[in-house]
């Protein structure tokens, strides 16, 4: 081998040497910092609540880069202070209201009636506003019983003047499925003058009634 060539043999060969020590030692303080998170349980837990994480799946998915990243397992991590993850991540979960074994999810919606001053139609618009642009065609598979074991719950908000003026059996009647649970009126919703009275639409007077509807669906 040519003088020069061995040189630069050796050198290369004694720099590769000196690599596997660093190398070693990265590894085993990566190793390390796995198996003792830089953070403690409380700092963890604040850490990990600051980012809105809605369940478990979603910080799994998140990658904190640094060295104070949050352990990818902290069930683990963690051990005897571990709590659960609704705790960790500062979330809670309502299963059922009501009568509900659990609350799939909460629509809501809002209606007017300009002329006529009736709460009743103000009501059915804010119902039907709350499920027209809605399709959910998995409530056969994750409702037991599928749309026959549907339950809904109403809540209405109409000024206190207008409740005894509600007409129940309309408003039921705008849900093609499901089981009515309940319908509650509470005060809200809103009184406007809208600036004219048309007699013949059947104003009273220049009232706009503004109801709102939330509609609880589960089972």
């Amino acid at each position: 081998m040519h003088p020069r060539r061995a040189v630069v043999a050796l050198v290369l060969a004694g720099c590769a040497a000196a690599l596997v020590p660093a190398v070693g030692r990265r590894r085993r303080r990566r190793a390390l910092a796995a198996k003792r998170p830089a953070w403690t349980w409380e700092e963890a837990r604040e850490y990990a609540r600051s980012f809105g994480f809605a369940s478990e799946a979603e910080y799994k998915e998140y990658r904190c880069p640094g060295a104070y990243a949050l352990p990818s397992d902290p069930v683990a991590a963690y051990g005897e202070r571990w709590t659960s993850w609704s705790d960790f991540l500062g979330c809670v979960e309502v299963s059922g209201r009501g009568g509900f074994e659990r609350v799939l999810f909460v629509e809501m919606g809002w209606g007017c009636d300009q002329h006529g001053q009736d709460p009743t139609k103000a009501a059915v618009r804010a119902a039907r506003n709350a499920i027209e642009f809605n399709s959910i065609p998995s409530i056969g598979a994750v409702v037991p019983g599928g749309y026959d074991n549907m339950k809904l719950g109403l809540d209405v908000a109409l000024p206190r003047r207008c409740h005894g003026e509600l007409d129940q059996t309309q408003l039921r009647a705008v849900f093609p499925y499901g089981n009515i649970a309940f319908v509650e009126l509470q005060d809200g919703g809103a009184l406007f003058r809208s600036g004219i009275a048309l007699p013949a639409m059947g104003d009273r007077n220049d009232d706009a009634i503004v109801a709102i509807v939330s509609v609880t669906v589960g089972y």
